[in-house]
């Protein structure tokens, strides 16, 4: 999708189902925004989360935001599912080499930093490689931190 498809879809506010007005538009679109986030970073489906009152009111506004909530997290999480959970490109180590076992794991790292909106800091994750190996850790985790964020 390109940048100005993506932008114009963000930019948009979000349509209310039939039954969620304008009185409960608001309700909604934060409703999906929450699920939006929930479901990119594959949390548990739970529109309570998020603290607010109006989720766990049984009246209209509470149905449209839990109706938001539902659209946007179904939507997120199947693009993050989509996401390949190791990426193959042509400069990684040879599967199989200890090299290779450092990349992933750094990759790993980098992907669950970036999905969870951490800066891009491969030095927090220390004690999970040995220093023989970093170059290849951190090489995984730059890539996929950027390939994920």
């Amino acid at each position: 999708m390109s940048a100005a498809i993506a932008i114009f879809l963000f930019a948009q506010p979000t349509m209310a189902a039939n039954n969620c007005g304008t009185n409960n538009q608001h309700a909604y679109e934060q409703g999906v925004s929450d699920g939006r986030s929930d479901g990119s970073h594959l949390l548990e489906f739970n529109p309570m989360r998020h603290g607010r009152k109006v989720a766990m009111k049984w009246n209209e506004r509470g149905e449209c935001y839990r109706q938001g909530y539902d659209i946007g997290y179904q939507n997120a999480s199947a693009d993050a599912h989509k996401k390949p959970s190791l990426p193959t490109y042509d400069n990684a180590p040879t599967l199989g080499s200890n090299e290779r076992e450092y990349y992933d794991d750094g990759c790993h790292e980098g992907t669950s930093d970036a999905q969870m909106s951490m800066s891009m800091a491969y030095e927090r994750h220390s004690d999970m490689y040995d220093r023989r190996f970093e170059p290849y850790f951190k090489k995984g985790y730059e890539y996929c931190w950027q390939m994920f964020r």
